[in-house]
């Protein structure tokens, strides 16, 4: 009888959750923590695993996470006990504010008389994916796009290869700043 009390009290602790202290981490410090781990099951790697999954699902995705500040600690568990989102505005975040996220499309295509043509876009967005603007967009070219392209943060970046006989690409990268002001990119990523 005492099991079956215990493995139901544990059973609504459970399904009720776990009160707020198991939020001892912002968000993104979680999603971090626990991607490192494999998501182990626990309450804050579950809420952190869903939070994921919802950044990248809808189109365009957002990055999956963001900045690990500890804002949210509450102050008995020795944080600063922040109620709402950090701040990025401030200089010392600077560094975030140049990601940007960068997509490209390029297709090739048999234009009726006149041979193979080309099209291309190139478009810079926020890290959030909210504000965009092309930087290239060419479409009826009749040679492709060229080796490289100068991004937002002043980077040449080398265009996605295009392969043999492909008709279509689609790629997207993330071009990043450090906090002393280097900037960097990722590889494309196909999609």
């Amino acid at each position: 009888m005492k099991r079956q009390a215990m493995a139901a009290i544990i059973g609504v602790f459970g399904a009720l959750g776990v009160p707020d202290e198991a939020r001892a981490y912002d968000i993104d410090c979680a999603i971090m923590l626990c991607m490192a781990g494999g998501f182990p099951p626990s309450a804050v790697c579950a809420r952190a695993y869903r939070t994921m999954i919802r950044r990248i699902t809808p189109w365009p995705s957002l990055p999956p996470f963001g900045v690990c500040t500890f804002a949210h600690v509450p102050v008995d568990l020795g944080g600063p006990g922040g109620e709402g989102e950090l701040d990025t505005n401030l200089p010392e975040y600077e560094w975030l504010n140049r990601t940007h996220v960068i997509w490209f499309t390029g297709q090739s295509y048999e234009a009726r008389d006149d041979g193979r043509k080309w099209r291309w876009s190139i478009k810079s967005c926020d890290r959030e994916n909210r504000i965009c603007r092309y930087i290239q967009r060419v479409s009826g070219a009749d040679r492709p796009w060229s080796e490289t392209f100068i991004s937002e943060g002043g980077q040449v970046v080398k265009f996605p290869s295009r392969g043999r006989g492909e008709f279509y690409t689609r790629g997207v990268l993330v071009e990043y700043g450090d906090y002393e002001g280097n900037m960097g990119h990722s590889e494309w990523f196909s999609y």
